[in-house]
Order: structure tokens, then sequence, then C-alpha cells
């Protein structure tokens, strides 16, 4: 999955060792429009979860990348400010988020984009020009790894191999809490405030530029 694009050439993937929220991302999620994500109070230096990386253009943070895998497969979102728009770098973001989970032996990315999405043709629009198909569950996924493969090595036994089966009510829970945390919304609070926090409350391909249709 290497970028060619020699407008993306010079922008960089670094992992987050340590995510805790900071101007950057307050400044980078701040550009990704009303609606898509809920208006709640962060105060700087709160740990969030899960996997974190940022897209640097000349040492500037204009994006990042976030990947949970608590299901066996890579759930995944992207920002991308908007001054970076339009250049490539979502797209770029995508493709190393896609290399992270065939690292991790994964099979799939899944992204959500919810039908209260304030531009969800658009975005689902730039997903499936990446490669993503839509799903029963109104998911969007691409397969990025193959199991079944012959690499050397048994593969049964690795999550996600063999029949799928439906998550227990406890694995649910868990993934329901995860999810509001990597939006830093409490369960109680996202409840309470109803439709209005739209999209951005779980993890939606919410970034897409809408002009555009691309990062």
């Amino acid at each position: 999955m290497e970028t060619t694009d020699t407008r993306t050439a010079q922008l960089r993937w670094v992992k987050d060792d340590d995510p805790r929220w900071d101007a950057d991302r307050e400044r980078v999620f701040g550009t990704v429009g009303a609606g898509v994500f809920p208006r709640i109070a962060r105060t700087a230096g709160d740990r969030l979860p899960s996997d974190w990386w940022r897209v640097e253009d000349g040492g500037r943070v204009v994006g990042y990348g976030w990947l949970d895998d608590v299901w066996g497969d890579a759930e995944i979102l992207l920002a991308i400010e908007d001054t970076a728009r339009g250049t490539g770098a979502g797209s770029f973001a995508l493709a190393r988020l896609e290399e992270e989970a065939i690292a991790r032996g994964l099979n799939y990315v899944l992204n959500v984009v919810r039908d209260t999405h304030p531009d969800r043709r658009a975005v689902t629009g730039w997903f499936l020009a990446h490669g993503f198909t839509g799903t029963e569950d109104g998911r969007l996924r691409k397969q990025v790894g193959n199991r079944t493969r012959d690499i050397g090595q048994h593969q049964s036994g690795r999550p996600g191999t063999g029949r799928p089966e439906q998550p227990d009510e406890g694995r649910r829970a868990r993934y329901a809490a995860e999810r509001d945390r990597a939006a830093a919304v409490p369960r109680a609070a996202a409840d309470a405030a109803g439709p209005d926090l739209g999209p951005g409350h779980e993890e939606s391909g919410g970034y897409v530029d809408q002009e555009r249709h691309q990062y």
C-alpha cells in the first residue's frame, strides 16, 4: 500500500504511544464540521482509548487515525484538518490504517456512516471508491487480509478465523463502552444527549471533504 502521489510524499504517519487530548486534536477535530462529533467539553491531558496515529506534514499535525480491534477486526476512524483536505492526506491515512490491520493479522477494516450523518452519501461514496462494500448491518467493510492463505504457518485459532459468531452480551457491552470512550463521551452522557449528538458519537467516516469527496 505504498503511497506514490507526490502530494503525500512528505506526509508522516506517527504512532501516539500515549494518546491524550491536546491542542492539535482540538484544532483538527474542530474543523470536521458541526454535527459530526458531539459537543462535549474535553480537558487537555485526558487519556484517549485504543490506538491512535497522527498525520504530519512538514512537522505540522494535519490529521489523525484511530483503530480498535475489540471484535477481532479493525474498526477505524480518521479526521483530516480542513486545510489538508483534497490533498490525498485522507487516502494516505486510510492506507496506513489498513496496513496496521494487516500487521495484526486482521482480515477486515470497518467503518460506520450513520443515517444521521449530514453528508452520508458523499462519505459513503468516498469509502466505496476506496474498496469498501456495504454490509447488511449498515457498516462499510473492506477485506485487507486473507487468513486462509498459506504463509508457512497455521492460521487456525487466530482472531477472526473459522465460522463467525455473534458476540455475547458482555462483548457487546465492552464494544459499546469502547466506542463511547473513543469519542470521549460517557455512556450516560451520550444517551442523555439524544439524537443531536450526530454521527460523530460513533466511529463514523465523517471526515471527507464535502466538496471534493476526498481528504
